[in-house]
């Protein structure tokens, strides 16, 4: 979950150069010879009529709009489900009207697609191997965690009002799903918890840290702050270290318990937006700092960028996901990343352009 600064900065980055004032002048172009070939055409029919005519306007035909059926999917049975690919929120086609929240539909990596709708409004996420979900019940007031195979639910021994989720909130899954942190911002609470499903346990964090990545059991438990042109990261039980970028897109900690990846980027204070993105990643050690190394990331085709950091996938791999430069560009892709070469594979393309979730993806 980005803040809106980070909105803020996206929307400028995808922001087309448009000079207005021509664009005025050539619409106002259009419509004068617009005029001119109406009475020129007007003059052509009185003439060869021979006299004279009245011209009747033609009302247009009304304008066809062709909305893309909805797709039928089944309910989420209570067990004997494959893994997750990933889940989405269906974009709402309403042509003008009133649009409903719709319910999150998971996407197997089968190709099955079913629909929770126990879990219409607030948070989902999704492990990293894509065997378990993490969902906000209203009925129950909290975070549930659902074993897709078996069946299993797990309640969080967290009570939350829905209004905990009515603003900007992340929800970041442990890689068994049974430890969380839940955090929000901009609401009347802020709440920013981590949660021990197993050992019904309840934690307070630092308000202002930002969720990165939380280990199963007692690991640890990765936290960040930007701020100005800086970020703060902090691995619970060391000191902080300071990175020299303002970012929210760092990787899940690496299978070392101290390496973490971010998405590289330049700073020119003399263009808008002054900072992007430059398609490399930045390794680096979460709990010493210091020496930091940059990999231009490769493979990746023309018109997608580098996003979003996700899992690891093995000691050298961490998920990627890619998203057009421009608006109507490609369809979103998630990679494999080496970390040591930089090389990319594809994985798998999201499903829809709503709100969507993809395993272990850190946003």
């Amino acid at each position: 979950m980005k803040t809106l600064r980070e909105d803020l900065r996206t929307l400028a980055e995808q922001a087309p150069t448009v000079d207005l004032a021509a664009r005025a002048v050539q619409g106002a172009r259009r419509r004068r010879v617009n005029r001119l070939v109406v009475a020129t055409a007007a003059v052509l029919c009185v003439i060869s009529g021979g006299g004279v005519a009245l011209l009747q306007q033609v009302p247009p035909a009304p304008q066809v709009l062709l909305t893309p059926p909805e797709t039928t999917v089944l309910p989420l049975p209570g067990k004997g489900i494959g893994p997750a690919e990933q889940a989405y929120r269906p974009r709402c086609r309403s042509n003008g009207g009133p649009c409903a929240e719709g319910a999150w539909r998971i996407v197997t990596r089968e190709g099955d697609t079913y629909e929770l709708a126990e879990a219409a409004t607030g948070p989902l996420a999704v492990t990293a191997d894509g065997r378990r979900i993490a969902y906000y019940s209203s009925k129950q007031r909290g975070i549930v965690v659902r074993d897709l195979a078996s069946g299993r639910m797990w309640k969080a021994p967290l009570k939350q009002p829905e209004e905990d989720f009515a603003v900007e909130y992340t929800l970041r899954l442990s890689p068994s799903g049974l430890r969380f942190v839940v955090s929000g911002w901009g609401g009347r609470r802020e709440p920013n918890k981590l949660v021990d499903v197993e050992r019904k346990t309840v934690t307070t964090l630092a308000r202002g840290w930002w969720p990165v990545s939380v280990s199963d059991g007692s690991g640890p438990v990765v936290l960040a702050k930007p701020h100005d042109m800086t970020s703060r990261v902090w691995v619970l039980g060391h000191d902080p270290i300071t990175i020299q970028d303002f970012t929210y897109y760092y990787s899940a900690l690496a299978p070392d318990g101290r390496t973490l990846v971010r998405l590289g980027q330049t700073v020119d204070r003399n263009r808008k937006p002054m900072v992007r993105q430059d398609g490399s990643i930045v390794i680096f050690d979460a709990i010493r700092g210091g020496r930091e190394t940059r990999i231009p990331i490769s493979g990746l085709p023309e018109g997608l960028a580098p996003s979003w950091l996700g899992n690891w996938l093995n000691d050298t791999e961490l998920t990627v996901l890619a998203v057009p430069q421009e608006p109507n560009g490609p369809t979103s892709v998630v990679y494999a990343v080496d970390v040591r070469t930089g090389e990319s594979r594809e994985l798998f393309a999201l499903r829809d352009d709503g709100p969507f979730v993809v395993p272990g993806l850190i946003r």
